[in-house]
């Protein structure tokens, strides 16, 4: 017996409610978190598709420098190629710029070899995703069953075309952990010692990273002193096989939004980047159209659109200018110490802080603070550097942030006794020598993350 199942299709009303952000204020947002550079770019933009917004050279040639303004522009001098910044913890001079060759990228270096390897349409495709998924040491981050997934291929296809990009140059690029990473680079390497290299990585390599080579030499029956020279193989090995594909960080330009000076009363002032940003007004021409009688009504609403757009634009420049300034001028004042004594002074911070203090929300600040820049005595730092959580969790006045413990730790590390390094219980009893109380886990949680190695593999 068959059943028909009878659809029928009926149109009625829902009503509901959500929140739904106007034009002019998801424009004051998506401006509000563009830093200055991008900015300039936005504006170009705005220009280019509103007639009705031009540049106003007038302003700029009326208005006269401020001792500010001339400090800005003795301090950035060459700003159309951007700013370099320092490094604020080694105080280094800036170095004398320099050409850099356009050296292909890896990407395109993998996906060349790719080409010549590959030619069957969907194991190319997969190819190209697993290369566009490559993080920036080389590693792969999607599972080989994710990529199946996502193609809806066989694993066996996705193992295969992994393998083949894993043959390419530079060797070790795209595996899934460090001791893959590492074999494949030592399969191709080590004539006669491939095999125990291999074995150490494979099976040891928890015991190498802790110098436990007598442990090593009992698994693999060697003497310890063929574990050191296994091991001295091993570390010719590449673990971050990207590495010389990557950018040179050190040389790209950052052009800060904020900048803090000292004035001749030896003051802390802020100054908003904001000189080297054009003036922007309607065109009068169009607003004297508004007034002809024979103008048709869509001209006239053409016209009123056009001019509702260029002033919002102009305005949420204006609101971001404001809020930038009321962070920064509340960052000077909270944080005067480490202005005045570095790094090592810095407070504890939250957007909630700032927030209620400048009378915004606190998803406003995050925005504002976004990949913007200050420019310091002490280098350029981004905004979020002065944000840090209390060591203690709490609120208190004499609350330590959690970033100075890592800039003392750091200092502390750098000046060590290399024959004799410091071990975490010392540096506990170091800062609690400083009234400072840190448990021995934390100093081994910020070591971490500052990458830094425990002190029986740092003694040399």
């Amino acid at each position: 017996m068959v059943y028909f199942l009878h659809m029928k299709i009926q149109a009625f009303q829902k009503q509901t409610q959500k929140t739904s952000l106007a034009p002019a204020m998801r424009q004051s947002i998506e401006i509000l978190l563009l830093p200055c550079a991008e900015l300039e770019l936005a504006i170009e933009q705005q220009i280019q598709d509103n007639p009705l917004l031009e540049y106003d050279e007038e302003q700029k040639k009326e208005e006269p420098l401020t001792p500010a303004e001339k400090y800005l522009l003795e301090r950035f001098k060459g700003m159309s190629q951007g700013y370099k910044p320092r490094s604020f913890d080694t105080g280094e001079e800036e170095r004398e710029e320099k050409t850099i060759a356009n050296v292909k990228s890896l990407t395109d270096y993998l996906l060349q070899q790719l080409r010549l390897e590959i030619n069957n349409p969907s194991d190319l495709q997969i190819g190209e995703f697993i290369i566009g998924d490559l993080n920036e040491d080389g590693y792969l981050k999607s599972s080989c069953p994710d990529i199946a997934a996502i193609f809806r291929a066989p694993l066996k296809q996705v193992e295969r075309v992994l393998q083949t990009i894993q043959d390419f140059e530079p060797s070790g690029i795209a595996a899934r952990d460090l001791k893959e990473c590492l074999l494949n680079q030592a399969k191709y390497r080590f004539n006669g010692s491939g095999a125990l290299v291999m074995k150490i990585i494979r099976e040891n390599l928890d015991a190498l990273s802790k110098k436990r080579y007598n442990e090593i030499a009992r698994n693999c029956q060697v003497s310890e002193d063929r574990v050191k020279e296994l091991v001295q193989m091993i570390a010719s090995l590449e673990p971050k096989p990207a590495r010389n594909h990557q950018p040179v960080k050190g040389n790209i330009y950052v052009t800060p939004d904020i900048t803090v000076y000292l004035d001749n009363e030896k003051n802390y002032q802020i100054r908003i980047n904001q000189d080297f940003l054009p003036a922007l007004r309607i065109n009068k021409t169009y607003q004297r159209l508004l007034e002809k009688p024979n103008l048709s009504r869509e001209e006239m609403d053409y016209i009123k659109e056009k001019i509702k757009n260029a002033v919002a634009f102009i305005k949420g420049i204006e609101q971001r200018h404001e809020t930038i300034r009321k962070i920064s001028e509340y960052i000077l004042e909270y944080q005067r110490e480490f202005f005045e004594h570095g790094p090592t002074a810095i407070k504890p911070l939250t957007l909630k802080d700032v927030a209620q203090h400048i009378d915004r929300n606190e998803s406003t600040v995050c925005r504002a603070i976004n990949h913007k820049y200050m420019d310091t005595p002490h280098g350029l730092l981004p905004l979020k550097y002065f944000f840090s959580q209390a060591l203690s969790g709490n609120d208190n006045e004499n609350a330590i942030s959690n970033r100075r413990i890592k800039e003392e730790l750091q200092t502390l590390i750098d000046g060590e006794d290399k024959t004799r390094p410091l071990s975490d219980q010392q540096i506990v009893e170091y800062f609690k020598g400083k009234g400072i109380p840190v448990a021995r886990r934390t100093i081994a949680k910020y070591r971490k993350l500052l990458r830094i190695l425990p002190s029986n593999l740092r003694k040399e």
